[in-house]
């Protein structure tokens, strides 16, 4: 099935100088390049990126367009901002979209008012709630508040939402009683974003064991900690790496430190940095419903510590109730091997096809009948269909039309922009 993907993002690394956003870092946006990669080659995506994005990024087996969306640098104004001009002028009415892949649930609503007002179509939209605003994280929000009201109303505008795993959606469903915010039935399912695959060009490092910290130095990830534990083993035959030099302010005071390195490494080497590693450490505090940096360790056969988190057991850490006799105790043994935990993520091919298939059964639209007379003839661009029966848009039905097709044996040319239609004999054939 030719299906058509709007794909709204979520940039949420940037870098604190030049204000350039760094998608080679995002976790949203390796997920969604690992998204893509696992969908129908039959499927046509344009995705809403930032200003000067490398199309690059994703891969070529599928057909991607990449449109330039004035993002935020803020991921708190990426909340609320919405520019459905420049939806309207990348999306005109002969481009139909059939699903609507969402990493930013706050802006859903928005998302569906375009759709039904400006286009008269109801998409399949899927929300994927990368980040909670709970009872756990509230100061995040302190500034700007209400993001769990644009939340709670992103999973009543959408589809389905997808959370990491339960407690996720736990997190949520007790900010929501917390503010006393109505409930209504949803459909909801987990996804489980993968390791990234890095390069492995070896790089000079230290003859010494190599404690790695892939994490950011922030409020959340307990790295002050781990650094006082480090600082207080008081040995020369190991370093402590952090990978996150983008907090200028705090690399100044570590660099003074021995033994402690700050530097970040570029994608083709940091594979390599990850493999040679004697362990790393993962040390978030309270907030927790899912972690990169652990998958991307174990992917290169690196063994995790961590503290108890239940987030840290389902991925496979090796997790301590005492850190520090933890790391003791790994730094007088020789490396051990860990591989990932094999997670089975959220079917999104399998329900967007029956969901389509669910909206058009025992449907039969008006002028059905003349629209597949006209794509018998010739193959057919949509703005024909709109030019010859205007009353597809105004009375909004070509969506379910479209739908129709999809599902009858008609096939959409998702190698141009603009939907094309034509009969696909092989399964007329197959059918007869």
């Amino acid at each position: 099935m030719n299906i058509r993907v709007l794909i709204y993002m979520n940039p949420l690394v940037v870098d604190k100088i030049s204000k350039k956003f760094l998608w080679e870092k995002d976790s949203g946006f390796l997920y969604t390049k690992q998204l893509i990669e696992s969908l129908p080659t039959d499927w046509r995506f344009t995705i809403l990126t930032p200003k000067k994005f490398d199309r690059t990024f994703f891969d070529d087996e599928h057909e991607i367009e990449c449109i330039e969306y004035d993002y935020s640098t803020s991921i708190h104004q990426n909340r609320y901002h919405f520019n459905r001009n420049i939806l309207a002028k990348a999306l005109p009415y002969g481009v139909d979209i059939d699903v609507v892949l969402n990493m930013q649930p706050e802006v859903t609503a928005n998302l569906r008012v375009f759709f039904e007002n400006q286009r008269r179509e109801k998409p399949i939209i899927v929300n994927y709630f990368h980040w909670i605003d709970s009872v756990k994280n509230k100061n995040f929000g302190t500034n700007l508040g209400g993001f769990i009201i644009r939340e709670v109303e992103g999973i009543d505008s959408g589809d389905i939402s997808l959370f990491h795993n339960e407690y996720a959606r736990s997190l949520l469903e007790e900010t929501r009683t917390e503010y006393r915010l109505p409930y209504n039935e949803y459909k909801f399912g987990y996804f489980h974003p993968l390791p990234t695959n890095y390069g492995e060009k070896p790089i000079e490092l230290p003859n010494k064991k190599i404690i790695l910290f892939n994490h950011r130095l922030n409020n959340t990830t307990g790295w002050k900690q781990v650094l006082k534990i480090f600082q207080k083993l008081d040995r020369d035959d190991c370093i402590l790496w952090f990978t996150d030099e983008q907090n200028m302010k705090e690399n100044k005071e570590l660099e003074q430190i021995p033994n402690v390195i700050v530097k970040s490494i570029p994608f083709e080497s940091y594979g390599y940095l990850l493999k040679k590693s004697h362990f790393t450490i993962c040390n978030l505090q309270d907030y927790a419903t899912w972690n990169m940096a652990v998958l991307d360790s174990m992917n290169y056969g690196t063994q995790v510590l961590s503290n108890d988190l239940s987030l840290m057991k389902e991925l496979g850490c090796n997790y301590q109730n005492d850190l520090e006799n933890g790391i003791k105790k790994y730094l007088e043994l020789n490396k051990i091997h860990r591989e990932n935990k094999d997670i089975e993520d959220f079917k999104l091919d399998d329900y967007v096809e029956s969901e389509i298939i669910k909206r058009v059964e025992n449907k039969y639209p008006k002028k059905l009948d003349q629209v597949k007379g006209l794509i018998n003839s010739k193959e057919t661009e949509k703005r024909e269909f709109v030019n010859t029966f205007w009353s597809f848009h105004a009375n909004s039905n070509f969506q379910i039309i479209r739908w129709c097709l999809l599902t009858s044996g008609y096939n959409d040319n998702i190698s141009e922009k603009l939907s094309i239609y034509k009969l696909n004999n092989d399964i007329i054939s197959n059918k007869s």
